[in-house]
């Protein structure tokens, strides 16, 4: 009724247990409140005497460790043993599992693939950010609803605060953006050539649509997080883990409210949430940060790790993993924060993390 009331614990523990109980009682006190663990296994420990033993999950050594001291196993830890697929670790948690997304999903894979080639390999992150900055976003984002009706885009374009910013799509456009954009399949582009695809007359508002939509949210932020998706998931599928079940993106899942993780890992039992963030910015980055926190540990509690991909510099990364620590009382090795300085080798040192 009260899990931080020691003397409502007793009695409905008191209520449940059967006073000619002759076998051995085990209580694995990893979960619940302190106030739950303490009073528990004090009364169960004077009630059983002999015939009481007790054990926890050490989530730094993923070992059982027994009162009398034993541990279990004694080689490697329990993810080797233990492995737990992501529909069943919500419905552990009363979850419903919504939607997950693998690279098959992946409707831009290409450009994916040509970002990383013109973009990461070549040093140009900032460059492509401020492009999206302005002109991308001044043109598809200044304004609510512009990419659905046809109409309201042709009066949009031609607005005078529209209008520098499709001057500097057209004229001040990097070559490599150019490469980029024309990477997209030709009835989704943004671009018709080196100017701005504006829909005619005859384009209706569902083909309209249907030709930047996808695009216009892709560029707003996605790319990153199948960039990110791509370095990874051929690596997790060497190390064992299938697709779907242990490592996913755009994870949904509802209980009372929907929420959403960009990726998911399970190593064993372990869960991995990563949040993936195109921000440059320590406060909004930071928001991003307790989430993903908040939702490991809503599903995969202690033994969870949490994992911000930024592209902020890497002085306000050591920042703000100091600060999401000291707040929300994570240890650092739980929780990693990684900037735009090491997006070339990410696949690498998110895998260090997951199996460490």
């Amino acid at each position: 009724r009260d899990v931080g009331n020691p003397k409502k614990i007793m009695e409905d523990l008191l209520e449940q247990l059967d006073e000619n109980i002759n076998g051995s009682i085990h209580f694995n006190y990893t979960g619940g409140t302190k106030t739950m663990v303490a009073h528990i296994y004090n009364l169960l420990k004077e009630r059983y005497s002999d015939n009481f033993k007790g054990s926890y999950l050490d989530a730094r050594t993923f070992k059982i460790i027994y009162d009398d001291g034993k541990v279990e196993p004694v080689d490697g830890d329990l993810r080797s043993r233990i492995k737990v697929d992501i529909e069943t670790l919500l419905k552990l948690h009363l979850y419903e599992c919504k939607q997950i997304k693998t690279w098959e999903n992946c409707e831009f894979s290409g450009v994916v693939e040509k970002i990383k080639e013109e973009v990461i390999e070549k040093d140009k992150i900032d460059d492509f950010v401020r492009w999206l900055d302005d002109p991308f976003r001044k043109i598809f984002k200044d304004g609510k609803d512009i990419t659905e009706k046809k109409k309201k885009f042709q009066e949009h374009v031609k607005s005078d605060h529209v209008k520098s910013a499709v001057q500097k799509f057209e004229y001040e456009t990097p070559d490599f953006i150019w490469n980029i954009l024309d990477a997209f399949p030709e009835g989704k582009r943004i671009n018709q050539g080196r100017e701005l695809w504006i829909p005619g007359d005859r384009v209706s508002n569902n083909d309209f649509e249907d030709r930047i939509d996808h695009t216009v949210e892709f560029l707003d932020g996605k790319w990153f997080e199948w960039y990110i998706y791509r370095e990874i998931s051929e690596k997790l599928k060497r190390k064992g883990l299938e697709e779907g079940k242990h490592f996913g993106i755009s994870l949904k899942a509802k209980k009372n409210k929907d929420f959403e993780i960009d990726i998911f890992i399970i190593n064993g039992y372990e869960l991995t949430g990563i949040s993936i963030t195109t921000g440059t910015k320590e406060s909004n980055c930071k928001q991003k940060g307790f989430e993903i926190i908040h939702r490991v540990r809503q599903i995969g509690g202690d033994e969870s790790k949490a994992i911000l991909i930024t592209l902020m510099d890497s002085k306000e990364v050591e920042n703000s993993q100091g600060d999401l620590s000291f707040i929300t009382g994570v240890s650092e090795e739980k929780f990693i924060v990684y900037s735009k300085n090491n997006l070339k080798d990410i696949g690498d040192k998110v895998l260090g993390e997951v199996f460490k």
